[in-house]
């Protein structure tokens, strides 16, 4: 299929090349930026910028790895929803800057009660849904109920609510059961996102209140957005984007060099050197969330014995690893990225020590074996190769299974029938994971559980980071994982291209402050 697209200047119409589906795992809202194309407005207020700016009938084609097999933002998992929904189409009640700390979104930061149990939002008046229709508590009360009813993919995250209420049209009171300090951080993801009332039709659909109206879907090909008009805030600077989506790296900077795609987000690292050379490129290295894990499959042996995970994880050098990837990462040793609060380096927990690994496996009666690794074929097939090389030196031997990431969502994610696998995790502050004995690792531990548990309701934020840092230390000894590497995100565009977020761009992109100059 070809679908043709007028340009600005001289460059040629883009055309579909080599274009496929992939899809990601997030398993829950990712983080992003927030760059406004002017003067920061009231939530509810109307901006003078709604007027069409410089440059407003232009479009920017963004080149992107993670293709949705369906919009609906409450049950279908995937960070590919959250880079093309959150900001551009749906608002979240509120945002995090780049310090992760909370300010306001859609709505200002609401009144908390004195035990920490009552959140009073206020909605604000003038704003619209695509549809027409105003936004009012009830829209917000439906939303916070979809995302944590049975089904959705938030009901972990929002289990300290009790209820949502509606007093009146523009007052919204939320209750809980607990005192709960990732609340606010929650509402920021995916959980605040805020859809409008009884809202049907969410595979193909997606009606918010954001900067952008969802305009065509060519499904596992491209989507495209088109600015809405009547958004209460700063206009956007471009008249709408299209997201292309190649399962083949090589095609992607293909599709870029040809002025094809005006920005490639998750630029393989392979590729990048060229275009770092070339003087009319720019090509970002952001920060991201995503832990390349190594799971295992905690559930069955050989891997439910902590002495063999750990023994893995010291028979793989990361340092080879990071060599794949041309020196673009991060070597953490546990759960948590360096731009979490409760960050600490544990790579002293099981470090590389192929001796060590080999006696542990032969303690253990496990040296010999052979396991499988279920290897989802949107990531290099070098590091499956490079992990199985490692293990067999130890006495390991790895049987590598390619998959489809579809096939890898139902067998690995879903039905836990698995060994080994591997997969990118890019859901920001997603230490509870840890402590959810039905999450696909199968990793039940009553103490990791407990200290999650009391950080959680901790009303003193020191207390909270530091129950979050023994929790991660935890975690990495019992090793229920092994972090391969924290990913850098690689992105690159032409000099005329400016203001579009650089870090975690698989995970969430808000093109709502994207000029296009020249």
């Amino acid at each position: 299929m070809q679908l043709m697209h007028k340009r600005r200047g001289d460059r040629r119409p883009w055309r579909m090349v080599a274009v496929g589906l992939t899809v990601a795992l997030a398993l829950a809202a990712c983080g992003g930026d927030d760059e406004d194309s002017g003067e920061a407005t009231t939530p509810g207020s109307t901006s003078d910028a709604t007027d069409p700016p410089a440059g407003a009938g232009e479009e920017v084609v963004v080149g992107a790895v993670l293709a949705p097999t369906s919009l609906d933002i409450v049950t279908q998992a995937g960070a590919a929803l959250d880079q093309i929904l959150l900001d551009n189409i749906y608002e979240t009640l509120l945002k995090a800057n780049d310090e992760g700390e909370v300010e306001a979104g859609l709505t200002e930061l609401p009144e908390i009660s004195d035990d920490g149990l009552t959140y009073t939002f206020t909605i604000p008046e003038g704003v619209t849904f695509h549809s027409g229709e105003a936004l009012t508590s009830a829209d917000v009360v439906w939303s916070l109920d979809a995302q944590r009813a049975e089904g959705a993919n938030q009901v972990e995250r929002l289990a300290s609510i009790v209820s949502v209420d509606a007093p009146d049209d523009q007052t919204v009171e939320i209750t809980l059961s607990e005192p709960d300090n990732d609340l606010l951080y929650t509402l920021t993801r995916r959980a605040g996102a805020v859809l409008q009332a009884e809202a049907t039709g969410l595979e193909s659909e997606a009606n918010g209140t954001g900067p952008f109206r969802l305009d065509d879907v060519n499904a596992g090909t491209s989507i495209t957005l088109s600015r809405n008009d009547e958004y209460w805030g700063d206009a956007p600077a471009v008249s709408g984007l299209t997201f292309l989506y190649f399962v083949d790296p090589n095609a992607a900077v293909n599709a870029f060099t040809t002025g094809d795609v005006d920005i490639l987000t998750g630029v393989s690292s392979d590729l990048v050197g060229p275009l770092q050379d070339n003087a009319d490129y720019v090509v970002n290295e952001g920060v991201t969330n995503g832990e390349f894990t190594l799971g295992f499959n905690n559930g069955k042996a050989p891997f439910d014995d902590p002495e063999v995970r750990r023994a893995v994880r010291q028979a793989i050098d990361k340092e080879g690893i990071l060599q794949l990837y041309n020196g673009f990462g991060t070597i953490i040793g546990g759960p948590v990225p360096p731009t979490d609060p409760w960050y600490e380096d544990l790579t002293d927990v099981a470090p590389y020590d192929p001796e060590a690994a080999t006696a542990a496996l032969e303690a253990a009666g496990v040296a010999g074996s052979t396991v499988t690794l279920e290897y989802p074929n949107i990531y290099p097939i070098n590091v499956a190769e490079y992990v199985a090389s490692q293990l067999s030196e130890v006495g390991l031997e790895v049987t590598i299974e390619t998959v489809d990431f579809s096939v890898w969502l139902d067998q690995v994610f879903t039905n836990k029938d698995y060994d080994m696998t591997v997969v990118l995790h890019v859901e920001p502050r997603d230490i509870g994971n840890y402590a959810n004995p039905d999450y696909y690792w199968q990793y039940d531990s009553p103490e990791v559980q407990q200290l999650v548990a009391d950080a959680k309701t901790s009303l003193d934020p020191d207390e909270s980071i530091e129950l979050l840092r023994q929790a991660a230390r935890q975690i990495s000894e019992d090793s229920p994982v092994d972090w391969l590497l924290l990913y850098s995100d690689l992105t690159v565009s032409t000099p005329d291209v400016t203001g579009y977020p650089t870090d975690d761009t698989a995970s969430r992109f808000d093109a709502s402050g994207i000029t296009l100059g020249g």
